[in-house]
């Protein structure tokens, strides 16, 4: 007997049943999925087959992924097996992992390489060795900056102090020109300055002022008798008297030796004499003009006034001082003569020069 006939399964008797027409149906359906940009839906008469099923889900699912792959979508899975999606799934990976390198990079850390993309590799590897290279060359150039930007503080920092101290120098420098080292009031090169300055003032208001010359009265004997020391005492003690009485607008200067110069602006010659006389009474009633002395210090006062000047009216303002200086001078020689302490006065038009006593207003 021989051996028994099998019936062929229903899959394979429908492919004996396949007409070219229906094959050459199916791979023009095939060709679709392939080529075009959308997907078309698989027909029921081809979803019966059961290989043929297969072969359009890999296909979509290959095609699906390579149409988000060209979006740059990386995080797409891949669930099909095989050579192809293999390789697609290590593309896809390899290009994830590099676009996270490239991340890192963007974050300033360019010590990681690849080695498994070939050119890619290399052109990476390269960029990455030449952004560590100027990140460095950068950092280097500012530790240099940073060194440089502190070494140029520390310069402005001791020229600011150069020109403070120059500046305090001049400052210094200043009120030594300006000023008598011991007493500390104006000396006679600034006096000179600021007198013709007040005298133009006053000649232009058609204003009044007056001038008066101050001695210390027998000052050499004084030295002698006390000492140098004293004697400087004394001329500080007279400074700070006249110091006292002496009005805002008024300049007091150190004229030369025991000489001292005091001018009056906006004064007349009455108010001139009344001034003068309060100088002259506040010194003599002070009884301490310098430590360790027993003798009084007295002031003789000679005094001029710039409207008895008639003679001078045209003449500069310097010569008008000069003059002033002159006549105030001379009344002062004559208040010495009468023995000090007390005050002369020139009176114009006749140029006689007139004595007060002392304590009495004439």
């Amino acid at each position: 007997m021989g051996p028994a006939l099998t019936n062929p399964s229903p899959e394979k008797k429908r492919l004996c049943h396949f007409t070219r027409a229906q094959a050459e149906s199916m791979f023009r359906f095939l060709e679709k999925v392939i080529t075009e940009s959308k997907t078309p839906v698989l027909p029921p008469e081809y979803a019966q087959w059961d290989t043929f099923n297969s072969l359009f889900q890999h296909t979509s699912e290959i095609k699906s992924a390579l149409a988000n792959f060209a979006k740059g979508d990386l995080d797409l899975r891949v669930v099909k097996k095989g050579a192809t999606t293999g390789n697609l799934k290590a593309i896809l990976a390899n290009l994830s992992h590099l676009a996270w390198q490239f991340k890192v990079a963007a974050q300033g850390d360019f010590s990681h390489t690849v080695d498994f993309m070939g050119e890619f590799s290399d052109a990476f590897n390269l960029m990455t060795t030449n952004l560590a290279r100027h990140e460095k060359e950068i950092s280097d150039k500012q530790q240099q900056l940073a060194v440089m930007a502190e070494e140029l503080k520390k310069e402005i920092r001791h020229r600011d102090m150069v020109e403070a101290a120059l500046k305090e120098s001049e400052n210094n420098y200043r009120i030594l020109a300006l000023h008598d080292p011991l007493t500390k009031i104006y000396n006679r090169s600034y006096f000179n300055e600021a007198g013709n300055r007040e005298v133009e003032i006053t000649r232009r208001r058609g204003d009044e002022l007056c001038l008066l010359m101050m001695d210390l009265d027998k000052f050499k004997r004084f030295n002698d008798t006390f000492g140098h020391l004293s004697g400087d005492a004394a001329l500080i003690h007279i400074t700070r008297i006249v110091q006292e009485i002496q009005r805002r607008t008024d300049i007091f200067a150190r004229f030369g030796g025991e000489e001292f110069v005091l001018l009056l602006p906006q004064t007349p010659f009455t108010g001139g004499k009344i001034i003068a006389e309060k100088l002259r009474a506040e010194i003599a009633s002070r009884r301490d003009p310098a430590p360790n002395t027993s003798e009084p210090i007295t002031i003789s006062i000679g005094l001029a006034s710039l409207t008895q000047i008639e003679a001078l009216k045209e003449a500069s303002s310097e010569a008008v001082l000069r003059d002033l200086i002159s006549r105030a001078d001379e009344a002062l020689y004559d208040a010495k003569k009468a023995g000090g302490n007390c005050v002369c006065y020139y009176v114009a038009p006749s140029g006689k020069r007139e004595t007060q006593a002392a304590g009495r207003l004439n």
